[in-house]
């Protein structure tokens, strides 16, 4: 082989080599992300909780979480943290929420989804994985003797809750905040937010996370399995100002669902999950009433 074809060849296998090690590190950094202290409790509200652990479903990883019981309450709500947080979310004040609902006479389960918060495992997959959180959180509370269940979901939380109840018909009653309604819409502006890399390499990144953990960004799509949660109830909430999912994702998941009994709240000056820090007493209200009509 003549020399510069050798020097030729080198450089493309150079170049191949870093654009995969490139991807790789993006993938793992993707989905490897970082743990934050839960620094608040339902002690803040001055209402009693129970440690609660539970296996996800299939691979059964060890979920951590809160069970907050109300006095006489026989329903019970799940609520599921966004991406990059955990059980107790400040910015979207989820413990406040949760003390709400038990005021209201909801028990509550609150828990930390796959590497988030205290819980087990690698890698955060955007609800592919997700599902089967909730999924263990459903027989959780199925095991503690209840039959009516909602799920109040924050964007991640609020898509998996989607995907989940499409397949799991425990599920009677949802609350999606800030859900996205497919999030191949979503992945070209969050990868140039979130990274300096140019959007070429998205694609590669996507394979390689596949390829090394299972993980299919690309077919996280709640919309296409929305229509299968009817007749159970959705409720979606939306902010206009939201700018990592934009409101068009509500009215398409509204659109799709093909329910009369779902509702949309969109708030024209709400950012992403923003509602309930921004409008707490009509959040509560609006929320609770629509529980009520479903699980009472």
């Amino acid at each position: 082989m003549k020399w510069w074809l050798k020097v030729i060849l080198s450089i493309v296998f150079a170049v191949i080599a870093a654009f995969l090690g490139v991807s790789v590190y993006l993938g793992h950094s993707m989905t490897a992300v970082e743990r934050l202290p839960i620094t608040e409790t339902p002690a803040l509200c001055g209402l009693d909780y129970e440690e609660i652990s539970f296996p996800s479903r299939i691979d059964e990883l060890t979920l951590y979480g809160w069970y907050l019981p109300a006095d006489g309450g026989d329903e019970i709500i799940i609520m599921v943290h966004g991406a990059e947080q955990h059980r107790a979310d400040p910015d979207v004040k989820m413990v406040d929420i949760a003390c709400g609902l038990v005021e209201h006479g909801y028990n509550v389960v609150m828990f930390d989804t796959r590497r988030h918060g205290e819980s087990e495992g690698d890698r955060m997959s955007a609800g592919y994985y997700e599902v089967r959180d909730l999924g263990g959180a459903v027989d959780y509370v199925v095991g503690l003797g209840f039959d009516d269940i909602g799920v109040l979901g924050f964007s991640m939380g609020g898509a998996t809750a989607i995907m989940t109840a499409a397949d799991c018909e425990d599920i009677d009653v949802i609350v999606a905040d800030s859900a996205y309604a497919d999030l191949n819409d979503m992945l070209e502006p969050q990868f140039a937010e979130r990274t300096s890399f140019p959007t070429f390499f998205l694609r590669p990144l996507l394979f390689m996370v596949k390829m090394m953990y299972g993980i299919d960004f690309t077919a996280i799509k709640p919309v296409e399995v929305v229509g299968d949660i009817a007749p159970r109830p959705i409720l979606f909430i939306q902010g206009e100002l939201d700018d990592t999912v934009p409101v068009a994702h509500a009215y398409s998941l509204l659109e799709a669902s093909d329910n009369p009994l779902n509702q949309l709240w969109v708030l024209p000056d709400v950012g992403h999950v923003e509602a309930y820090v921004t409008y707490p007493e009509e959040y509560m209200s609006r929320v609770t009433a629509f529980f009520d009509d479903a699980l009472r």
